[in-house]
């Protein structure tokens, strides 16, 4: 398979849990600015849905970077009850309905034996609001320049390899400013990166040499070696095609019915013209023995009319 960009773990599992947090209910909730009925509908839906999304994905989320996949979980859900927050006038509603997601959040994941994407060790402090944008997209970047540097071969030889250069570089550049800030330095541990550097040393590594970028380039005059070849192997392709129809015929005429009719039709026609020739050879011996009786003595007459003509 030719890695592309849609391969990277950031676009890869970036919806994976929208269905389980109701996403696009609470953005609707947002937006509209909808009362705190619509938020207490949205939490029940929630209560229901989420531990059966979690089952769905359950094994795509263990085997691809849990605590990745869990941080991504809360970026989201911390940045949807934050703006929730400003909606909703009274307190004590919104911390009802904050705990009631968190409480059941937990006992998915403790059914699933997940404990570190408990909440207690994904506090909402570490997802400030202010920084949680940010945050996600420098932890996105740190995991799919940790997946380059695992596949920097297959990339390199990939049909993509221009398109995820451009990517990366673009992500890449558009994120130095605030990476280089010092605020999300503590994103680096996650992927044993000791600076971020180390982003620029890997994404570097890619140099799309590879075999695949000169096969499409090959692919271009390729029709034309093909058309040549093709004429030129022509006549070994009908010497091979006689061959292959004289096989055919051989094989019908050992090993099928048909051979043995062919068989059968062939001897009457050998016996027929042996019949004939018998029949003609009679006639010819016939006529000549007839003819002998005929004439007994023409031979002699001949003979003595030329001996007696040069004397």
């Amino acid at each position: 398979m030719s890695i592309s960009v849609d391969e990277f773990p950031s676009k890869k599992f970036n919806s994976i849990w929208d269905e389980g947090i109701c996403y696009n209910e609470v953005s609707n909730i947002i937006t509209k600015k909808s009362g705190p009925e619509f938020a207490y509908r949205w939490m029940e839906n929630v209560k229901k849905k989420f531990s059966i999304n979690l089952e769905q994905h359950k094994v795509k989320i263990k085997e691809n970077t849990l605590e990745k996949r869990c941080r991504d979980l809360y970026y989201l859900i911390y940045d949807k009850l934050y703006q929730l927050k400003k909606l909703i006038v009274h307190s004590s509603i919104y911390d009802a309905i904050k705990e009631a997601i968190m409480n059941n959040i937990d006992s998915a994941f403790l059914n699933v034996r997940y404990p570190s994407c408990l909440s207690v060790t994904n506090k909402e402090d570490y997802y400030k609001h202010i920084d949680i944008k940010d945050s996600k997209k420098v932890d996105d970047l740190c995991e799919d320049v940790k997946y380059i540097d695992s596949n920097i071969i297959d990339i390199n030889r990939s049909s993509e390899c221009e398109q995820i250069k451009e990517h990366i570089y673009g992500r890449n550049n558009d994120l130095k400013t605030t990476y280089n800030s010092g605020k999300y330095s503590d994103i680096l541990k996650h992927y044993k990166f000791l600076s971020f550097d180390e982003l620029d040393s890997i994404i570097e590594k890619i140099k799309c040499n590879s075999d695949a970028n000169t096969e499409q380039a090959a692919l271009k005059g390729g029709s034309q070696e093909i058309s040549q070849l093709s004429v030129e192997h022509l006549p070994m392709a009908v010497i091979f095609s006689f061959l292959g129809i004289l096989l055919i015929f051989f094989f019908w005429y050992k090993f099928t019915p048909v051979g043995t009719w062919l068989k059968i039709q062939i001897r009457k026609k050998l016996k027929l013209d042996h019949n004939i020739t018998e029949e003609a050879e009679n006639e010819l011996l016939e006529g000549t023995s007839e003819y002998i009786r005929n004439n007994p003595y023409d031979e002699k007459y001949n003979i003595l009319y030329n001996t007696s003509g040069h004397s």
